[in-house]
């Protein structure tokens, strides 16, 4: 017996790889991410460092105060804790939402996402 469907030669058959829903991350898009979190990593080592700085001279000022009998001041962990997540959520966010966006897209979202981290980061610094 003969199959009734006809073949059409011009049109390609589905690749087997290609699942549809889920977007594969090519090895540019991936360099690009890599790239941009190396300056996310040392945003996020500078909110670290900064924990430590900021206690350690909150710390030092509040015994300085205390000798004159003073209040201590109070030391401003919401704002620090803040600063130390921001940097791999937004990393995360700009990750995700530039998985299935072309390159330039890519470059711009992590690039938005710097600036947001770095303009947050020196309020956090000048709020603590």
């Amino acid at each position: 017996m003969t199959d009734p469907t006809p073949v059409d030669p011009v049109s390609p058959a589905p690749e087997p790889d290609a699942t549809p829903g889920r977007a594969r991350i090519g090895w540019l898009g991936l360099t690009i991410a890599i790239l941009f979190g190396l300056f996310y990593v040392y945003d996020l080592f500078e909110a670290i460092s900064n924990v430590v700085g900021v206690t350690s001279q909150i710390t030092l000022y509040n015994e300085a105060r205390a000798v004159v009998k003073l209040d201590p001041v109070p030391i401003p962990w919401g704002w620090l804790v803040i600063d130390v997540l921001l940097a791999p959520v937004v990393f995360a966010l700009a990750f995700i939402i530039g998985r299935r966006k072309t390159v330039l897209l890519k470059v711009l979202l992590f690039v938005i996402g710097l600036t947001l981290v770095a303009a947050t980061t020196l309020s956090v610094e000048a709020l603590a």
